[in-house]
């Protein structure tokens, strides 16, 4: 997805080839994401370590991409549109290797969740997890089908909408608390708990912040800091 056409037909294959490069990253890390909370949901021990063994991948799709658009400013010395995309694109395969980081540690949990020394947590201690996970890979693929079709809109969409996962994450912190309260010994377990939600809470921040690279690459403007209009 070249930017524009340009005469070097050689250039718009490299703009293309990176492009396509940040939609197999991103296919891999929602699919990262939605492994995660299938195995929290089916307890499965055997998915969660294929998780973390595959974040290996994400990170050679992060130093490939990098290395692609090195070589498209160190060749071409992209301007303009092409400047930005370049750079946006640098910008947004970090928010994705970062989620990438978040699901590796949710995996790790996973299999102290159920490690087979200690009983399955409580169902309704892991509601709060399985929503909060919806809601982050929504905002994901929403943000790549953005990036793929060059959606202004519907990056400013995900900036301006309100997601409640924030909301979800201090929610289910009182949640848990109560439940603690109720029973102590699942202190331990409420803490893993904490954590996984703590990381998905980190995801919908990452997938609004490739949002916002999104509006710098198609637009132009920054918005990073301050209120999307």
């Amino acid at each position: 997805m070249a930017t524009k056409e340009h005469t070097s037909r050689i250039f718009d294959g490299e703009l293309n080839q990176l492009h396509y490069l940040v939609l197999e990253m991103s296919g891999l890390v929602i699919t990262q994401l939605d492994h995660s909370m299938k195995a929290l949901d089916e307890r499965d021990i055997k998915l969660a370590e294929k998780i973390i063994l595959r974040d290996r991948e994400v990170n050679c799709h992060e130093n490939k991409i990098n290395e692609a658009a090195l070589t498209i400013l160190a060749k071409r010395s992209p301007v303009a549109n092409d400047l930005r995309m370049v750079m946006s694109v640098s910008k947004i395969v970090v928010d994705l290797e970062l989620i990438g980081d978040e699901v590796v540690k949710i995996a790790k949990l996973i299999l102290t969740l159920f490690d087979s020394k200690s009983a399955d947590p409580n169902l309704q201690l892991l509601r709060d997890i399985m929503k909060m996970g919806q809601m982050v890979s929504e905002m994901l693929e929403q943000a790549i089908r953005s990036f793929d079709t060059c959606d202004v809109k519907g990056a400013y969409t995900l900036v301006n909408e309100y997601w409640d996962y924030g909301d979800e994450y201090q929610a289910g912190i009182r949640r848990q608390l109560t439940f603690v309260i109720e029973d102590p010994r699942i202190i331990s377990r409420s803490l893993n708990i904490f954590q996984i939600m703590k990381s998905l809470e980190r995801c919908g921040d990452h997938a609004r912040s490739i949002a916002e690279y999104l509006i710098f690459m198609m637009e132009g403007k920054n918005i990073r800091h301050q209120d999307a209009e």
